[in-house]
């Protein structure tokens, strides 16, 4: 057998090379063990870093953009390793749009962007997506947008990919104001919000529709996937407006919708019903309370990774996790806090079936899913917690489920609040 001398096996790695990167290439790179083709250090542990430049896709830096980097939600893991995880690490891209993450738990992780008030507005989403992650000569990309806007791939421990190039894109969105025929904003509001979008080439059309939040000057913001011919309807206390019909072609935005009731300015509350439409200006800073007139209960907002974290936040403020005892508070808490997922305060841990609040009041009302909106391969007994979802429902879940990665947030209630905590009525 003929020996290969240095330069025939010099060049029959690199053909090895070459064809392993049109693989991936070919293939979206969605999921590799080792990101052998990035320029890696060590971290001297078991953990993982992350570290590189964010740039536009004519390769601009961007500056103080928010990202972070966590387990892949759709993955499974250790159940034993819940309670030991820290919060996922994030920081903000410097004006070179240089950033690094340390102290990464290793396995499939996705790369997210996060909102630029990320820590003061629980409902805001991120402005940019991203497109592509370059390592060394390897992009990863998503050949489908991702449910969490993230790219996902494998990193072994103890090492640090450096100079990862994540390419990014502004989003589709459309802005605007919503005022009263005098032209007072409806400040501080939560209002039904719907966009009605059809193909541009007639084929299709489609209808999305729920709770948003304006601010100070009646300002909101809608993020949008995919070109079309759009309008917004919006609802607000027995007011409604729609707008004129728009097209937004592949990347724009619409910045100076205007949608004006035809209505004096109007007090938030609605007197039939007792529920409030403002929200909170500082839904999750961990100081302000809202007061139910229905039961004169307090709520707010904190942030939690799990129902034991968020258990131990409400003993700490002579609280409890909620509990929702009928309709009508279903439909204030959802006014008030919206539909992001938060821990409720129910749970079949003690015996499996028996479902009981923490508050130890009898069970008189579920609204439990239909159907598991992120169904996943978890056994029901498994699934020992309640979660609010984005549809209002309630669905079990477990440590396994995707639910359980997303939900970072709970409500606790109170019925006596110290009188020198700051609340809103």
């Amino acid at each position: 057998m003929r020996r290969l001398d240095f330069g025939q096996m010099r060049t029959l790695s690199r053909i090895c090379l070459a064809l392993a990167i049109a693989i991936c290439v070919l293939q979206g790179c969605g999921d590799i063990q080792k990101p052998f083709l990035a320029v890696t250090g060590t971290t001297g542990d078991d953990t993982a870093a992350f570290s590189g430049r964010v740039v536009d896709a004519e390769g601009a830096p961007i500056a103080g953009l928010a990202l972070t980097i966590e387990p892949s939600p759709w993955d499974d893991f250790d159940d034993d390793a819940v309670g030991q995880r820290q919060p996922p690490p994030k920081t903000v891209t410097n004006p070179a749009g240089a950033f690094s993450l340390a102290g990464i738990t290793s396995g499939r992780v996705a790369v997210t962007l996060l909102p630029d008030n990320y820590e003061e507005d629980v409902y805001a989403e991120p402005e940019y997506e991203i497109l592509s992650i370059k390592l060394g000569e390897i992009l990863y990309h998503q050949n489908e947008s991702s449910p969490f806007g993230g790219i996902t791939f494998t990193i072994t421990p103890g090492i640090h990919v450096q100079d990862a190039v994540v390419t990014v894109s502004r989003r589709m969105r459309i802005a605007g104001r919503i005022v009263f025929k005098d032209g007072t904003p409806l400040a501080d509001a939560r209002l039904s919000l719907n966009v009605e979008q059809r193909d541009l080439d007639g084929n299709g059309s489609s209808s999305s529709g729920g709770s948003a939040h304006t601010d100070v000057d009646g300002s909101f913001i809608e993020y949008v996937d995919e070109a079309g011919l759009f309008w917004v309807s919006v609802e607000y206390e027995g007011l409604s407006a729609t707008s004129e019909e728009f097209v937004l072609n592949d990347g724009e935005r619409r910045e100076d919708l205007v949608l004006t009731f035809d209505s004096e300015p109007i007090e938030p509350m609605d007197e039939g019903t007792g529920v409030t439409a403002q929200i909170p200006r500082t839904p999750n800073d961990g100081t302000v309370w809202v007061v139910n007139p229905s039961n004169g209960h307090a709520y707010k907002a904190v942030y939690a990774e799990n129902p034991d974290e968020a258990r131990q936040l409400a003993a700490a403020e002579n609280a409890h996790l909620v509990t929702i005892n009928d309709e009508a508070e279903q439909g204030w808490i959802e006014g008030i806090f919206g539909r992001n997922p938060f821990w409720l305060g129910l749970s079949d841990a003690q015996t499996e079936g028996d479902w009981q609040w923490d508050s130890g009041e009898p069970v008189t009302y579920t609204n439990w899913s239909a159907t598991e909106i992120f169904p996943d391969r978890g056994e029901g007994a498994d699934k020992d917690y309640a979660v609010f979802t984005f549809g209002a429902e309630w669905q079990a879940v477990g440590p396994e489920s995707p639910f359980w990665r997303i939900t970072h947030r709970a409500i606790l209630e109170a019925e006596e609040v110290p009188p020198d905590m700051p609340m809103e009525e």
